[in-house]
């Protein structure tokens, strides 16, 4: 039987009315661009922010509501444009939506149209407010539930080879790539 959603009505309206994660609650936005990430969850599964760079962190990219609406990670990437960095989201997001989760385990060929591999690591919670501070928002109720320290959701970094096909842990790879995945504290950031 095919279901359609009545017009008008969000997409992933659920989670707003039945959560999946446990312990979530939505908290009140505190602004604007709060609005627009809480109806881009409930409208396309997640909101993805894009983050200007300066001489100390290259731009970022970020999902919100991956967890919330498929409890897959929310992905962190680094130095790419924002256009790129969000086909790469949704592609995820996508694959999400059909019950695919990437792990810090996972390898995928298919977000660069090259076929370049993607590999994923676990971001340390130590920043998460440094790079993440709109799901530290969205995901309050779950760090206000959990042990201290805990933001209650996981996020995992893309990372991807430099052209010799290095990637930043191996000592071969190009230093300048490497400075591009490193999470640093504090980054330099405009709202997106």
């Amino acid at each position: 039987m095919n279901m359609k959603r009545p017009s008008g009505e969000a997409r992933f309206i659920h989670s707003l009315r039945h959560p999946r994660i446990k312990g979530f609650s939505w908290v009140s936005p505190q602004d604007e661009l709060d609005n627009r990430i809480y109806r881009e969850v409930l409208e396309d599964g997640c909101s993805i922010l894009s983050f200007t760079g300066d001489s100390t962190s290259p731009e970022f990219t970020y999902s919100a509501g991956l967890y919330l609406n498929f409890e897959h990670p929310e992905v962190l990437l680094m130095g790419l444009h924002p256009q790129t960095a969000r086909a790469i989201v949704m592609k995820i997001r996508d694959d999400a939506i059909k019950g695919v989760i990437l792990t810090s385990q996972s390898v995928r060929h298919d977000l660069f149209s090259d076929g370049r591999p993607v590999r994923f690591r676990a971001v340390e919670q130590d920043c998460y407010l440094d790079y993440l501070g709109r799901n530290c928002n969205l995901y309050f109720s779950l760090f206000m539930a959990s042990a201290v320290g805990d933001f209650g959701f996981p996020v995992l970094q893309a990372i991807w080879p430099d052209k010799q096909g290095f990637f930043p842990d191996d000592p071969r790879c190009d230093e300048r790539f490497v400075a591009i995945h490193e999470l640093v504290e504090e980054p330099f950031v405009d709202e997106p």
